[in-house]
């Protein structure tokens, strides 16, 4: 289980955990279990379903979709930042390949725990879905450069 990451500080880092009480907070976490992934290895394909998403706790993960040139890169994540979130939210398909730039440690959440846990706290998926929104705005607007 994840429950030794400090819930403070993930509060701070990302709005979804902010919109969570302590209880809140504790029971997501509960819920998650963490993923060690090696630099180079592909965490999640665009197009595939989203069955999870994840917070970086460490190392660095690279964002890349397919474009008319090829593959183009959208993002670097870092510590405490989150992604796969609207397949997640959604049950879309991932929009965008996310592969471990160095050696990462994830936290998972499985999309089953993130509804329980939305179903008591509205306000978290309202915060989760506009990150979601500027996030999907965003990659149109790289795409397009």
């Amino acid at each position: 289980m994840a429950t030794e990451l400090d819930l403070n500080e993930l509060a701070k880092v990302s709005r979804l955990f902010e919109a969570l009480d302590a209880t809140g907070r504790h029971a997501l976490l509960a819920l998650s279990h963490r993923r060690p992934v090696v630099a180079g290895e592909v965490i999640c394909r665009e197009g595939d379903p989203g069955g999870e998403f994840f917070v970086i706790t460490k190392g660095e993960v690279r964002i890349t979709a397919a474009a008319l040139e090829g593959e183009k890169e959208i993002a670097r994540l870092g510590h405490g930042q989150f992604f796969g979130e609207m397949a997640v939210l959604n049950g879309d398909r991932r929009t965008a390949t996310c592969t471990a730039a160095t050696e990462v440690e994830l936290v998972a959440f499985p999309s089953a725990a993130v509804e329980e846990i939305f179903t008591a706290y509205p306000a978290a998926r309202e915060a989760l879905h506009k990150v979601g929104v500027l996030r999907s705005e965003d990659t149109l607007q790289k795409m397009l450069d």
